[in-house]
């Protein structure tokens, strides 16, 4: 066995997540996989309007808060979270501490993108921390669609609920589980995040909405999501006029 792969341990809490969505912003869903020597949890459920990036972060809080809620942490425990979202891991492990310092405003002094989800992971993290200051919590990043098992799940139950499926969840003892997922998987290099194009400004987008024969324009997906959470709507993200213009006579505008 590679000396990099590892055995799941008595003292080890992991937790895998991913997050899917169809359109970007559309429907989407989130997942995560939380197993110990003792049992395991599958947790997954369906947003109608949304981003993968929320749903990479929603994963994450959703498996955060049923831990605390299990009241297995102690502080020996290894916590080891596994996600293919680099931006999940540098906002969380990087940027978390800027954000709330400038009052929610990113270093250009812009808005937070998805601030609500990251206040509700900072309180999560503050729980875990203050209760269990000797937790140890590694940040551990997955390429997708490699192979890894929890990643592999977690993919499939999100896909599974942003499409609205049946999602057969299971709930009890490791020793149960349909997969062998005791092995942890190597720790993969973090990517960098993608950067503009050094030529130019940045290429300009907004979004587009159609309810109940109401057609209007968004400058911020906070705003579109406004207007279509939780109603039948039609919804893009589009970069040029020529884009709006067919989508309107797709809709029948």
């Amino acid at each position: 066995m590679p000396e990099d792969i590892q055995i799941l341990q008595p003292t080890d809490l992991v937790v895998f997540t991913d997050g899917a969505c169809s359109g970007n912003p559309g429907p989407g869903g989130w997942a995560y996989l939380v197993y110990d020597f003792d049992k395991v949890h599958e947790g997954a459920q369906q947003e109608l309007a949304t981003t993968n990036n929320r749903m990479e972060l929603l994963a994450l809080i959703k498996a955060f808060q049923l831990i605390l809620k299990l009241k297995k942490l102690t502080d020996k425990t290894d916590l080891k979270i596994y996600t293919d979202s680099v931006y999940v891991i540098r906002g969380a492990t990087q940027w978390l501490w800027g954000w709330k310092k400038r009052g929610w405003k990113t270093a250009e002094n812009a808005a937070v993108s998805n601030q609500d989800l990251w206040m509700d992971m900072d309180q999560c993290l503050y729980k875990i921390k203050s209760t269990f200051p000797d937790v140890k919590l590694t940040w551990n990043y997955v390429r997708g669609h490699t192979g890894v098992l929890g990643n592999e799940i977690c993919d499939k139950l999100s896909v599974k609920a942003s499409k609205g499926e049946y999602l057969n969840l299971y709930t009890g003892p490791l020793k149960n589980y349909s997969v062998e997922i005791a092995i942890l998987p190597p720790q993969g290099e973090l990517p960098e995040m993608k950067k503009k194009g050094p030529s130019g400004p940045a290429k300009k987008e907004w979004y587009i909405s159609y309810v109940n024969g109401v057609y209007s324009r968004h400058e911020t997906w906070a705003e579109c999501e406004r207007v279509v959470k939780g109603r039948p709507a039609q919804f893009k993200k589009v970069s040029s006029a020529e884009e709006e213009d067919a989508l309107k006579l797709k809709w029948g505008v």
